[in-house]
């Protein structure tokens, strides 16, 4: 027996999956994801600073393949704009909103509710804010399961948000949405770091980009504490 890579097959199936879950287009700035997620990223993205290495390609297009599989065919998934801002859920089934998450975190502590990311909670929040509504279904496939057989593990949950924290994180998606609104029109990106959680930057294609930005921002700075050190 013989065996040889075969990279040409591997880029055949790769541009497939960019190209059948559109993964390498630029979307809408005022999704509200683009709020939620590191506005930093946002703009870049706008700009197309950078296109999604393979990997990237993978994890998006695993993701979004587990969710057609997932979605039952009486669903549908409606485009709602308010204040400026795009949203579409994941599906509306039984006139109910539902999102569809693929992780491959453990599913040990699923029940434990500070281990739910505040962006799931921000965007079902938002979403609630766009549709008038405090019910939000939760639908999370854990790919792994509890790294522990048997995998994998489906969890389905139904979240009850109250008008005031609910309004709340509207407030904060209508201040994000004006750091990017403004980056935009003025072609700088957000402050670097300051604009999303730290655990978005750690497998970020722009984290080399985001670097540099910083250190170019920093260098006035540096260059006037030096005017200060030769005055003295």
């Amino acid at each position: 027996m013989k065996r040889v890579d075969n990279p040409e097959l591997k880029r055949k199936v790769l541009d497939h999956l960019a190209d059948l879950y559109h993964i390498k287009e630029v979307r809408e700035p005022n999704h509200l994801s683009s709020y939620v997620y590191c506005r930093t990223r946002a703009f870049l993205d706008q700009k197309q600073a950078s296109q999604p290495n393979d990997e990237e390609v993978m994890l998006f297009a695993l993701g979004y393949g587990l969710q057609d599989v997932l979605t039952p065919e009486d669903a549908n998934a409606p485009l709602i704009e308010k204040h400026g801002v795009i949203y579409r859920p994941d599906m509306i089934l039984s006139f109910r909103q539902n999102e569809i998450k693929t992780t491959r975190k453990s599913a040990r502590n699923h029940y434990i509710d500070e281990y739910i990311p505040q962006t799931w909670l921000d965007y079902m929040m938002g979403g609630c804010y766009m549709m008038e509504t405090n019910e939000y279904d939760l639908i999370v496939l854990y790919m792994m399961g509890s790294y522990s057989p048997p995998f994998p593990q489906l969890y389905c949950d139904t979240f009850y948000f109250s008008e005031d924290d609910i309004h709340t994180i509207w407030i904060k998606i209508m201040d994000n949405k004006g750091v990017l609104d403004k980056a935009l029109k003025e072609g700088r990106p957000p402050v670097p770091f300051q604009n999303c959680y730290d655990w978005e930057c750690k497998y970020c294609r722009y984290k080399l980009q985001c670097q540099a930005i910083e250190m170019v921002a920093k260098e006035p700075e540096q260059n006037a504490a030096r005017m200060e050190d030769w005055d003295t």
